[in-house]
């Protein structure tokens, strides 16, 4: 098992502030994450004036000129930058810089056949949110595209998402039926400190290879996209777990003894050793035998049975262990 590749989603955390946007960055990046997801939007585009959201939004969007200069001042930095663009201008902005590494193709866009067209076109990694979404949906998606850089994203964000909304078998049904990378957007209350970083490991003991985490500057002013995210300080102690787990999981199909399950076993196994007082040339009989922890390696219950009738050559007192060097060699 690999270390899961770990994407520092932004959101609205930056509150409509280019400069906060940049911090972001960096604070996932001082965090060690492997990529950073900026949101871009145009407002009159995803929106109808109708829309009670639509003023919020207006306070959070970002010029293209913004975002721009944002893609540029990070571009330099050891670290993937995929944007999740939710109309087509926003995508074209994005593109145009040069600094995409890839894509996220929200829920909401899953049937978007132009977005989707241009996304795959630039044959860069892509990741689809199928949160929410029909089966038949994310068949037609996946079929737009090459297994070999696609991720689908289980998970969805409900302000918090409820531990029971979490349905991570979903994870292994996608594996099974689609063949490619499979990983897990993660929403749960980030005031939940325990399932904070419990769920993100179930997730990928249950086979995500991708996890999507939410990171704010400060969770406790609120803000937007605050209930899952995480501050910098626990952002960084989470991307530290989720490091460990490959090696608490082990290899698959490998079952060597690591030295400390040796030395475990050395410990608790019982082994054979002498019942009483025995001497050179006596042969062993079942009676001659008891069973104890020795702390050393010796002839369990299942091996002694094939020495039962030999003939010792090493006199044995009571409770020494009974090797098979005790024995003469057949």
């Amino acid at each position: 098992m690999k270390s899961p590749y770990i994407i520092a989603e932004i959101a609205s955390a930056h509150e409509g502030k280019p400069e906060l946007a940049v911090n972001l960055f960096y604070h996932a990046l001082r965090a060690r994450a492997d990529a950073v997801k900026f949101q871009i939007f145009n407002r009159d585009s995803l929106l109808t004036i109708n829309n009670p959201y639509y003023n919020e939004f207006g306070e959070i969007e970002l010029s293209a000129k913004s975002w721009k200069n944002i893609l540029k001042k990070v571009s330099s930095e050891k670290i993937d930058i995929i944007v999740e663009p939710y109309d087509m201008e926003s995508f074209d902005i994005a593109e145009k810089t040069g600094f995409v590494d890839g894509y996220k193709i929200p829920t909401a866009s899953i049937d978007d056949i132009s977005l989707l067209s241009k996304v795959q076109r630039t044959n860069k990694s892509v990741y689809i949110g199928v949160g929410g979404a029909e089966w038949s949906e994310i068949e037609n998606v996946v079929s737009y595209f090459n297994n070999s850089n696609l991720t689908l994203l289980c998970g969805f964000q409900n302000f918090p998402t409820k531990l029971k909304d979490s349905k991570l078998y979903q994870i292994k049904e996608l594996i099974e039926s689609f063949g490619c990378s499979v990983g897990y957007a993660d929403h749960v209350d980030a005031e939940d400190h325990e399932m904070a970083n419990k769920l993100p490991t179930m997730a990928v003991v249950a086979g995500a290879s991708v996890i999507e985490k939410h990171i704010t500057d400060d969770r406790s002013r609120g803000g937007r996209d605050y209930y899952s995210a995480l501050n910098p300080d626990e952002f960084k102690k989470f991307v530290q777990v989720m490091r460990y787990i490959p090696e608490i999981v082990g290899k698959e199909n490998d079952w060597s003894l690591s030295k400390a399950e040796i030395k475990y076993r050395r410990f608790t196994k019982r082994h054979a050793v002498a019942a009483s007082n025995i001497i050179s040339g006596e042969t062993l009989d079942i009676k001659d035998i008891v069973f104890k922890r020795t702390n050393e390696e010796g002839l369990s219950a299942q091996e002694i049975i094939g020495y039962i009738g030999r003939e010792f050559i090493k006199e044995k007192n009571i409770d020494d262990p009974i090797k098979k060097e005790d024995f003469i060699e057949k």
